[in-house]
């Protein structure tokens, strides 16, 4: 079940609400690629554990565009690596804030296009 991309970027601005947000779109990528190695329960601890949750917003992004792209979709513009190193290194004049949004509205908006 698809969800607006508005409301997605507005759940990852509520604290708490944010994790369930990344828990629905891990549920959703692994019920898309049929793939067991997916735990998205996993996956949100990772977001609660300093520095390491760099790495799972990272990975969350990389794996959406990953199977966007192998479904012939466009992903992120200059890719998810780039554009998140991005937001973090402008994220000190506000700028970053708003990559990262735009990287949440284009996650959700692939997940909606590959028919989660």
């Amino acid at each position: 079940m698809g969800r607006s991309p508005i409301v997605a970027v507005i759940m990852m601005c509520i604290p708490l609400v944010n994790l369930y947000l990344i828990y629905k779109w891990w549920t959703e990528i692994k019920t898309v690629t049929k793939r067991e190695d997916i735990n998205p329960i996993l996956q949100v601890v990772f977001q609660i554990i300093p520095i390491v949750n760099i790495w799972a917003i990272w990975n969350l992004f990389s794996t959406v565009e990953k199977e966007a792209k192998a479904r012939k979709q466009p992903g992120f513009p200059m890719g998810a690596t780039v554009l998140l190193i991005v937001g973090f290194l402008t994220s000190f004049v506000f700028i970053g804030i708003f990559v990262i949004l735009f990287m949440v509205y284009k996650a959700q908006d692939m997940l909606n296009a590959m028919g989660a």
